[in-house]
């Protein structure tokens, strides 16, 4: 990466490097190694159905801070922001396309209802 200077590596792998635009301003290469988070989704999914042992409860994804991120820039979300209706809508439909099943933890396909992700 010619001209690229190392920036920092956050707590949770994602590494910053940046340098001069050359207009004054500063581009920013942000990436993160998320193969043992996806090897760790996958290994969870095939353990159990996701249910604490009440059926209260049930894990159903692990989203990588880069994937998050990607969704923020790229498309205007924010995934945590699940008190937001359309922002649970929009990760509902995310999390049961099969192009994002490696961020599932749990088998089964989730819904939304009174507001909570299940």
């Amino acid at each position: 990466m010619s001209g690229w200077r190392f920036g920092h590596r956050d707590w949770d792998g994602i590494v910053k490097h940046w340098r001069p635009d050359g207009d004054g301003g500063i581009e920013v290469r942000i990436s993160q190694d998320v193969s043992a988070i996806l090897d760790r989704n996958k290994a969870m999914a095939n353990h159990n159905d996701g249910y604490t042992p009440s059926r209260e409860m049930r894990r159903v994804a692990f989203i990588p801070a880069i994937v998050r991120q990607k969704w923020l820039i790229e498309e205007g979300w924010d995934c945590m922001n699940t008190n937001d209706p359309d922002v649970a809508k929009k990760l509902v439909g995310k999390l049961n396309d099969s192009d994002w099943a490696h961020l599932r933890t749990a088998p089964g396909r989730i819904g939304v209802s009174n507001g909570v992700i299940r």
